[in-house]
């Protein structure tokens, strides 16, 4: 049992390490894990179970293993094309039920299992392009794919179609077959698919070497209304493209030839099989004229051709390429032609004028310059009355010529975009149909009364427009993106309209009194800009904007700041701004409301606690300290006498004439006598304090009252208290609660609870008792001066 638990934990711990040595893969975002050209040799794991689309194409896959797809059972999209895969094991696909699209093509796989698709019920696309297989496996490979809407499969290496391959495929709505190197094909197995609405086939060497089998491929795959399109195919006979015969009458309405080389004569061919077909659009892309001997056939009218579209078509020798007359009978009655990137540098008046049913024309991409547009418009005389819209986007063109449309009655659409015009001219001349115009990429650094007041949609995007200011009543789509713009359109020019565009710009900051100018704005483009991410700015796009009725339409977090400095590179989305930002004004103001609360508090508690009292008496003890110590020789006064102005007719009427004219007399230090002027008053009163040998207290309820006493007075009692105890004598006129005494009086307090003082008397017999008392007090051991100094303090 021991043995087999060790076992167990040591393939525990293989099956970790395993899986912390699989490659990982770095650039997942949400649920999409783009794993493309990364060198990977196996399939990483997983990031969370979130992932949906996996995208494996161009590395070094060489075998995909049963445990590879494990983690990823919520995948709906796999891409492994471009690998070197070479096996694949029967359960690898078991976990991906949900799996809707698989891309296996461009590998090496030689044999296809049936195994790997037992399980892809909700599979919709299947890619097996360019491969090694030789057939498609074994019987009812694609049995068990009863949503498959796209196949592709095929190579240089397929050789042979088998009655059965395609058992099972009901839904099928798009085939793409290569069959170049095709040697067998069971007649009749496309068919059983059923109608396919888009069918691809790449028959290059079936042309030259098979041309029955083509016939029979064509016939089985094209059903009325299906889409036919030959690709990488050659076509240099008439005869070679005469097997197309066999898909017109089955009823194909579209024909595709893209990546194709053809002759003159091929195309000659081409025309004479559309002719009386039912085929409403012809389309060349990718394809290649090259010289041959002309072989000129009579063309008929066409019936139903109604849609040309050529892309990137290449007519090396062009300067002997047959004239395009024979292509008349095409130009009579297309509606619709685009000839999109060809190098066409001019197309006739004549043939122009032959377009009696053109509605849509796509020139773009050429080479086309104003002469040449001119001339194609038969210099606005009248030509192509049908048409409707005209893109000739990405030519040489130098200036906006508007008379070349003027007479175009149904004319709804322009876009001239891409072309070089820098300037406008400031009046035009617009067909009054006209709806939609496009002069994005024109270089334009100035917009003028040219534009039509008719539009309904005007791009001038991605210009040097610095302003924009031109009245357009009917506009309804505005697309300025990419230009100088510094302030944003009144709304007052534009009252229809509904979206605006104006990202990548010079917009420093909008409010939602900008937004309201507009009546009908629903949405709005606006990112991309330098903002100033201002408090109002940033509030209004975290809050106003979301509840407004005009709909931002790009994401918020394109909003980035470019000021203030430290918000550079923030979304507006993440800014936070602080109180004193936003609101400095009244931010300070609270703050200097907080202040002055503080300090009345302050002041409060130090008048309450007589917090400045202590600070004075510590100040005047720190310089009493700092002054040396009078010895008694040096002493001035008997006595420095303490009272409250209001007690001191007592102390005139009884104390100083007792003292001053006894015998000997006292000196007594009078304020009003002693003090020197000028002098300041709390120096004069330590001086004396120090210069006398007692002080005396005249203690009443108004000496404990008195404001005096409380800041000037008892500095120095601070110094006397402090050092010497036994000079103090205090006298009590009337008795005293020692409640009432301020605390800051503590040595007060103390002195009055330990030592005795005295009391005036209320009987007068008593009097000469007190009187003698005091002088007792008060006289010195050894006396130096016989006068009597008082010091007459008011409290």
């Amino acid at each position: 049992m021991r043995i087999q638990t060790y076992l167990t934990f040591i393939l525990l711990l293989m099956h970790q390490n395993f899986k912390m040595s699989r490659p990982q893969c770095y650039s997942c975002i949400k649920t999409s894990c783009n794993c493309s050209r990364q060198n990977l040799k196996e399939v990483p794991p997983a990031p969370s179970k979130l992932v949906t689309e996996l995208d494996l194409s161009f590395n070094r896959l060489e075998m995909i293993m049963d445990a590879d797809f494990i983690t990823y059972g919520s995948l709906k999209s796999l891409i492994m094309s471009n690998n070197k895969i070479k096996t694949i094991e029967e359960q690898a696909f078991v976990p991906l039920t949900p799996l809707e699209k698989l891309d296996l093509s461009s590998n090496e796989l030689e044999t296809l299992s049936a195994g790997w698709f037992k399980n892809l019920s909700s599979l919709q696309s299947l890619n097996l392009l360019g491969n090694k297989y030789e057939t498609l496996g074994p019987s009812h490979l694609f049995h068990p794919l009863k949503k498959l809407r796209a196949l592709y499969f095929g190579g240089s290496y397929f050789q042979s179609v088998r009655k059965t391959d395609f058992s099972g495929l009901s839904c099928l709505e798009q085939l793409f077959f290569d069959g170049t190197n095709l040697h067998d094909y069971a007649e009749g197995c496309f068919r059983q698919i059923g109608p396919i609405s888009h069918v691809t086939l790449g028959l290059n060497g079936l042309f030259g070497r098979n041309q029955a089998l083509v016939k029979v491929i064509l016939s089985d795959v094209v059903h009325p209304n299906t889409t036919l399109t030959l690709t990488d195919t050659q076509f240099t006979t008439a005869h070679q493209m005469f097997l197309l015969n066999v898909a017109v009458k089955a009823g194909t309405t579209s024909v595709i030839l893209k990546n194709v080389i053809m002759t003159a004569e091929a195309c000659f061919a081409l025309l004479l099989l559309l002719s009386p077909s039912g085929v409403t659009m012809l389309a060349l892309e990718d394809v290649k004229f090259i010289h041959s001997v002309t072989v000129f056939w009579y063309i008929p009218d066409m019936k139903h051709v109604n849609v040309v579209f050529l892309k990137n078509i290449e007519v090396p020798q062009f300067y002997s390429f047959p004239a395009l007359l024979f292509l008349l009978p095409l130009l009579r009655v297309m509606k619709k032609m685009s000839l999109i990137n060809s190098m066409l540098f001019a197309i006739p008046c004549k043939s122009s004028s032959s377009m009696s049913k053109l509605e849509y024309m796509d020139i773009s991409d050429n080479i086309f310059s104003d002469i040449a547009l001119s001339e194609m418009m038969c210099d606005g005389k009248g030509v192509l009355w049908n048409l409707q819209t005209i893109n000739v986007s990405r030519n040489h063109l130098l200036s906006i010529n508007s008379q070349l449309f003027t007479k175009l009655a149904k004319l709804r659409n322009i876009d001239m975009s891409g072309n070089v015009f820098q300037s406008m001219p400031e009046t035009c001349h617009w067909p009054p149909s006209l709806r939609y115009l496009n002069l994005s990429s024109t270089h334009l650094t100035k917009v003028t009364s040219c534009l039509p007041e008719s539009l309904h949609i005007l791009d001038l995007s991605n210009n040097f427009l610095t302003v924009f200011t031109i009245k357009l009543p009917f506009l309804t789509e505005l697309y300025i993106s990419g230009n100088k713009i510094s302030s944003f359109p009144h709304g007052g020019l534009y009252p229809s309209l509904t979206s605006l565009s104006i990202q990548d710009n010079n917009l420093h900051t909008f409010s939602s009194n900008n937004l309201n100018d507009f009546n009908n704005l629903m949405s709005l483009k606006a990112a991309s800009n330098t903002y100033v991410c201002s408090c109002d700015f940033v509030a209004f796009m975290t809050s106003d904007v979301r509840k407004h009725r005009v709909k931002i339409g790009d994401e918020f977090r394109m909003y980035i700041c470019d000021s203030p400095f430290a918000m550079r590179g923030t979304s507006v989305v993440d800014v936070r701004l602080s109180v004193f930002e936003c609101h400095t004004a009244l931010a300070f103001s609270l703050l200097c409301s907080a202040i002055l609360a503080v300090f009345l508090l302050f002041v409060i508690l130090c008048h309450k606690f007589s917090v400045l009292w202590y600070l004075k008496m510590t100040w005047a003890w720190v310089r009493a300290k700092r002054k040396p110590k009078l010895v008694k020789a040096e002493l001035a006064y008997d006595a420095f006498v303490s009272y409250s102005e209001m007690d001191s007719g007592w102390v005139e009427a009884h104390l100083v004439p007792e003292l001053e004219q006894s015998e000997p007399p006292l000196r007594l230090c009078l304020h009003k006598r002693d003090f020197v002027p000028g002098g300041w008053i709390l120096d004069n009163i330590m001086d004396g304090i120090e210069k006398s040998y007692k002080t005396l207290f005249i203690l009443s309820q108004h000496f404990v009252r008195s404001e005096w006493c409380k800041y000037e007075l008892d500095y120095t009692h601070f110094r006397l208290f402090d050092q010497n105890d036994d000079t103090v004598v205090l006298i009590l006129l009337e008795p005293i609660d020692k409640k009432t005494i301020p605390k800051k009086f503590c040595q007060l307090r103390r002195v009055m609870n330990s030592r005795t003082y005295l009391e005036w008397p209320d009987d007068d017999n008593e009097i000469p008792r007190f009187w003698h008392s005091l002088k007792t007090a008060i006289n010195r051991p050894v006396t130096i001066n016989d006068g009597v100094n008082v010091f007459n303090t008011v409290w």
